[in-house]
């Protein structure tokens, strides 16, 4: 009986070992890891990354109006930032479908990710997204200038300003201004 018990603690001593000692369980960490490494919820691939890296450079363009050729040398130091931040990037996804997800919730995303009916959908969720950003951005764009319009309705753009007068040389006083 002794020799039982203490095969008994001894198991639940090797166990407890095993554990991080803080954070989740490993159990969780490896089949966050998984799903991470599987591309959910992004992929974290050359290609994945590219995607990521573009969709910066766009907003970049627009708000910086940087050159096609800036664009392309920003795009390739981006990509080549988030590739260095790849471990990091990692890290942090694991982290968030552990602190979301327990371990049955976990083992049914891997079983339903690696499937082929999961990869395929993956696939189709990807170009959906994809698609429903293009016109998510085309309609904000719309609602823009018919906000921009709509402002100008009511209130009228106002006169161009008076060209700067020539600045005077050191030492000048200004000309008195005009009687009324």
């Amino acid at each position: 009986m002794s020799r039982t018990v203490i095969a008994v603690v001894a198991a639940a001593v090797a166990l407890t070992a095993c554990q991080p000692t803080s954070g989740p369980p490993t159990a969780e960490v490896r089949l966050a890891t998984k799903l991470v490494d599987a591309g959910v919820p992004i992929p974290l691939d050359g290609e994945g990354m590219q995607q990521i890296a573009y969709q910066q450079v766009q907003g970049m363009m627009q708000q910086d109006g940087l050159s096609p050729e800036q664009a392309r040398q920003v795009l390739m130091g981006i990509t080549k930032n988030l590739e260095a931040s790849t471990p990091e990037i990692k890290e942090a996804l694991v982290k968030s479908f552990t602190d979301e997800f327990n371990v049955k919730e976990l083992e049914l995303l891997v079983k339903f990710v690696t499937s082929k009916e999961g990869q395929a959908i993956q696939e189709k969720i990807q170009v959906v997204g994809q698609k429903g950003s293009e016109q998510f951005q085309a309609i904000a764009q719309q609602a823009g200038v018919k906000a921009l319009a709509d402002l100008r309705s009511v209130w009228p753009v106002p006169p161009a300003p008076a060209p700067a007068a020539p600045a005077l040389p050191p030492g000048a006083t200004p000309p008195a201004p005009l009687p009324n």
